[in-house]
């Protein structure tokens, strides 16, 4: 069948046909790339580059496919972890997690430093990748490599910090401005400073617009583009500071770090500013978290460093991710626990969207409109205000599962879930499931 035949063809489907028909051939593509890293493990194996003349398989393959350096890269690691961990192989070739997902993990594989201790946590890590959205899960997976290899973090850090470097300039008439390297509280720190003065840009956008056109018109008529604002908002940042060099902007400022109790207990203790204790049973690595708001992995020491600084905030929580401390940061607005309710959360958290729960809204799961819903987080949901209008208006409705993600459901009661992911109602299944996968692997490796 042509593609001009296949295009005729769906035309004609209604819209949950088509939908259907995209949900089949997403696994079929991730079936198919599980298969051709196997072909390239056992080619790789084999050593087939050699029967043309190709110095090594990488060759061979961009000569075989005409592939990019990077897909070369990509699809060489993959094979590697197929043949390596299996497990990674059969949860992408029965559709369980996506092609991007299992890119992730070989990545991860590849790293030198950490690498071969992948497997003591491919089991949780691949439930990450099915149960997560993939940003989630990739953040997942790079908190697992700093907290696997912490001296290899360190020397990274420093690598960073020594190779820092910023230029300010005037090219062709205009202004240019770069910088990189520092750390990653460095990054979170000047990162929620800019944010703080584009957002002032953005409400300054907004009250003209209503000014001029009203307070129900569209964002198409804000007076300037997110690319003007930001440059705007970076141009008032070197305003304030020539205007105060010592004094901070006059812009609420705080920058949140999200740690569990035992990485912060742990950091206290080996730095003398906390008495140790009998320590509970630690958690495994990927349930782990310190790191940024926005889920950039920091150094334990790092995090610790920031809880003694004035606009640092330390979110802490316990082994079931409840917050426990919010620590001693305060601002001029009430209701923690809308700030705690959006912290918990990096993103909307309707399916598909990704915009930042800094612009997002708290709204109720159970509506309180019910007489149900009650306001606590337990049934406080972060969604942008599209996707709020949206939920009512299409009657959709979501429920908080033990691990702390939302199933969402239609109207008439049907799912909405990722292609390849599995129901988990609970903690329970979700280690049988684990376990179940295990089991199964080995008895496919013992066959």
């Amino acid at each position: 069948m042509s593609l001009g035949q296949l295009s005729e063809q769906l035309r004609e489907l209604g819209d949950d046909e088509l939908v259907a028909e995209f949900r089949r051939r997403e696994l079929e593509r991730r079936r198919t790339e599980a298969e051709l890293a196997a072909v390239v493990a056992e080619a790789e194996r084999r050593k087939v580059h050699r029967s043309d003349g190709h110095r090594h398989t990488r060759n061979w393959l961009r000569a075989e496919a005409n592939w990019s350096g990077a897909q070369v890269i990509r699809m060489r690691r993959l094979a590697e972890l197929v043949t390596e961990l299996p497990a990674v192989g059969t949860a992408l070739h029965s559709g369980h997690i996506g092609i991007a997902q299992a890119e992730e993990l070989a990545r991860a594989a590849a790293n030198p430093r950490c690498g071969d201790q992948l497997g003591d946590a491919a089991a949780l890590l691949l439930d990450q990748c099915e149960q997560l959205p993939f940003d989630d899960a990739r953040a997942c997976i790079r908190r697992w490599e700093t907290l696997a290899d912490l001296d290899g973090a360190h020397r990274d850090r420093q690598r960073s910090q020594e190779r820092r470097v910023a230029f300010v300039g005037e090219h062709d008439g205009g202004v240019v401005v770069t910088a990189s390297g520092g750390s990653a509280m460095d990054a979170a720190e000047m990162t929620a400073v800019f944010e703080a003065f584009l957002e002032i840009e953005f409400r300054n956008d907004v009250a003209e617009r209503t000014r001029l056109h009203g307070p129900d018109a569209p964002a198409s008529l804000l007076p300037r583009t997110d690319a003007q604002r930001r440059f705007d908002a970076l141009q008032a940042m070197f305003r304030a500071a020539a205007a105060n060099p010592t004094v901070s902007p006059p812009v609420p400022i705080v920058v949140n770090l999200i740690v569990d109790h035992r990485t912060f207990h742990d950091a206290g203790v080996d730095h003398g500013l906390i008495d140790p204790d009998d320590p509970d049973t630690p958690p495994e690595p990927v349930e782990r978290r310190c790191e940024t708001a926005s889920g950039v992995p920091l150094l334990p020491e790092d995090a610790l460093r920031g809880a003694l600084t004035g606009h640092i905030r330390r979110i802490v929580l316990d082994g079931a991710s409840a917050v426990i401390d919010v620590g001693r940061k305060r601002r001029l607005f009430t209701g923690v626990a809308r700030e705690v309710a959006k912290l918990l959360a990096r993103h909307c958290e309707s399916l598909g969207c990704t915009v930042s729960a800094r612009f997002a809204q708290i709204d109720h799961l159970t509506e309180w409109s019910d007489g149900e819903g009650p306001t606590d987080l337990a049934n406080a949901g972060v969604g942008c205000g599209r996707d709020n209008r949206r939920k009512h208006r299409l009657g959709l409705r979501a429920e908080r599962r033990p691990d702390g993600l939302l199933n969402w459901y239609r109207r008439n009661g049907t799912e909405m879930r990722p292609v390849g992911r599995r129901h988990v109602a609970d903690h329970a299944e979700t280690d049988a499931a684990i376990r179940r996968r295990v089991d199964e692997l080995g008895s496919l490796d013992a066959a």
